[in-house]
Formats: structure tokens, C-alpha cells, sequence
């Protein structure tokens, strides 16, 4: 079960029409979590996301993932010790600290959990 999920609030589009609205990327709220890490899960129609559309969060399989520490970009080897998570983020990792296109839902829960800690 993914639980991440549960922290992602929309950030609202403000006051457009509806077919405005379906043209834009949705985005939402960074998720805060212990030792000043912030994950910014994102998926829309233009984020590096699995579907590349505008849907429901518990309808992506893969979300743009970035990862800061006290305001500044870092990497998942930065933050974790846990070899199998730093392996797991390896085929993800971008020439963009802290950037991460395409991540399963699952891995993210991973990272997730372990940073809850």
C-alpha cells in the first residue's frame, strides 16, 4: 500500500474556467518530512510522470520526484544510508541534484517511510 498518497493536497488553480483548467499542470504541496528533508512529488500532463496527464494522485504509477535538506537541492545518497534505496534510485538520477523523472509509486514510498523514520 502506498501511503504517501495521503499527504499530497492539490494546490488550487485558482478562479478559471474548467477548459482552462484541463490545460493546465496541476501541482502539488511539498510533503515535510524529519531533519528538514521536503519530497516534491509532482505528475501532471507536464511533469516527468506515468500517466502524462492530468489525474487523480492514486491514478500515477511513476511522479517527478525532488528532494531538498534545509532549502538546498540534494541527492538520495545525501540523505540515505540504506544501500538498497540508493540502488533503487540509481536508473532515476538525472546531471540535476536532487532530481528524480519517472519514480514508482512504490520506490517513493520506500524513500518515504525510511525518512519518516
Amino acid at each position: 500500500m502506498v501511503t504517501f498518497i495521503k499527504e499530497l493536497k492539490r494546490i488550487p488553480r485558482g478562479d478559471v474556467p474548467d477548459f482552462v483548467a484541463a490545460a493546465m499542470p496541476q501541482f502539488y504541496e511539498a510533503i515535510g518530512l524529519p531533519n528538514d528533508v521536503v519530497l516534491s512529488v509532482q505528475a501532471s500532463m507536464a511533469h516527468y510522470s506515468i500517466p502524462k496527464k492530468n489525474v487523480a494522485a492514486e491514478e500515477y504509477e511513476a511522479f517527478e520526484l525532488t528532494l531538498t535538506k534545509k532549502g538546498a537541492f540534494v541527492s538520495v545518497e545525501d540523505i540515505v544510508k540504506d544501500n538498497s534505496i540508493i540502488e533503487a534510485f540509481k536508473p532515476h538520477k538525472t546531471p540535476s541534484k536532487g532530481s528524480y523523472p519517472f519514480v514508482p509509486a512504490e520506490l517513493i514510498e520506500q524513500l518515504y517511510l525510511y525518512l519518516k523514520k
